[in-house]
């Protein structure tokens, strides 16, 4: 732990940068999808779905949701549980990394948390909400995996000014966790005092629908911005499985098939058709694994974009455009072609 807890960068919603924040905490066998559909079909044929991570534009203690102490048990209130890991937010843009924790630090049955989420899980357990917050604020180890997806600033400023405070005018988004608990349904967003039971639900995943629509309907007719992500389990482990499954189904066959070769059986046919049915399954889960692969290399790339500082270049490409008299005709050919471009009606928000 540090005495000191910095700042936070801000992350971005999005399904590689999660997937590899959480991997680069130590854990395995877990990635991040991003959903556009609450259709619970959906999220079952993502299964195991560990918890949802919600984005939404913050619109300040707007919410009907109560934050008063109330009867542990009842549904859609802030209740006190020992049976949940929550922890308050304390520190400003942690959001993204505390709605991770809050699923994975849930499910810790479940998911192979590693070295450095066992160790602050241990020491935070018996803390008070408010105490977890801090205790997270002040582990370096968390921090620096937060932080290794700050952007380059475009110019320098003075580390120990105070930022501007975020006005009425400012758009500010919060993520918040969703997750399953004892058969209970719960969100977990750390600017409350404690996690919000939304009652009993024999199916968690047809629940948080319910739950999250009615959450966006509690905005104006028109508004978007709204991100949803789930936490599930490394579907390429899952489809390396089906694929090893299948070919001990194919194996088993092929020695029934021999057997039946031997003795001239009729059944031939019957055995021939099911390998290939096997064949043919096999074909499609190494397809979905190979698209699987590609899509985390994506990850890798795009995740390694966002991290590099492009002003360096952009700044000689600009100072020897200029030093070759192309800059200022450059500018005004953008300027025209920007004049003539369509403009695009903002939406009623």
């Amino acid at each position: 732990m540090s005495n000191e807890n910095g700042n936070w960068c801000l992350i971005e919603s999005d399904p590689g940068v999660f997937t590899e924040l959480i991997h680069n905490m130590g854990v395995r066998d877990v990635q991040v999808e991003e959903l556009y559909s609450l259709d619970s079909d959906t999220l079952r044929a993502m299964a195991p779905v560990y918890g949802l991570i919600f984005l939404f534009k913050w619109q300040g203690q707007t919410t009907p949701h109560s934050d008063s102490k109330q009867t542990p048990g009842s549904s859609g209130i802030v209740v006190d549980s020992n049976d949940v890991f929550f922890a308050q937010q304390i520190i400003q843009n942690a959001c993204a990394t505390q709605a991770i924790l809050s699923i994975l630090l849930n499910r810790e049955s479940e998911i192979e948390l590693g070295e450095t989420l066992t160790n602050f899980q241990s020491f935070a357990s018996d803390l008070p909400p408010d105490m977890r917050g801090l205790a997270l604020t002040n582990c370096d180890q968390i921090r620096e995996v937060h932080n290794s997806f700050v952007r380059p600033e475009s110019f320098l400023t003075d580390p120990d000014e105070p930022r501007r405070p975020a006005g009425e005018d400012d758009d500010l988004f919060h993520f918040i966790s969703y997750v399953p608990v004892n058969g209970r349904l719960y969100e977990l967003d750390g600017l409350k005092r404690g996690p919000i039971d939304h009652g009993e639900s024999e199916d968690w995943l047809e629940r948080v629908g319910e739950v999250i629509q009615q959450r966006m309907g509690e905005y104006k007719e028109g508004e978007i911005r709204f991100n949803l992500m789930a936490v599930i389990g490394d579907r390429r482990k899952m489809l390396s499985e089906q694929i090893t499954s299948v070919d001990r189904d194919i194996s088993r066959l092929m020695a029934e098939l021999e057997k039946l070769r031997l003795g001239e059986s009729k059944d031939l046919g019957d055995v021939e058709s099911r390998i290939a049915g096997l064949n043919s399954e096999r074909a499609g889960l190494e397809h979905l694994v190979d698209l699987e692969n590609g899509k985390f290399a994506r990850y890798q790339f795009d995740n390694s974009l966002r991290k590099l500082n492009f002003i360096p270049f952009v700044y000689q490409l600009v100072r020897a455009m200029a030093e070759k008299g192309v800059l200022e005709p450059a500018v005004e050919k953008a300027k025209e072609k920007a004049k003539n471009r369509p403009r695009q009606q903002r939406p009623d928000m």
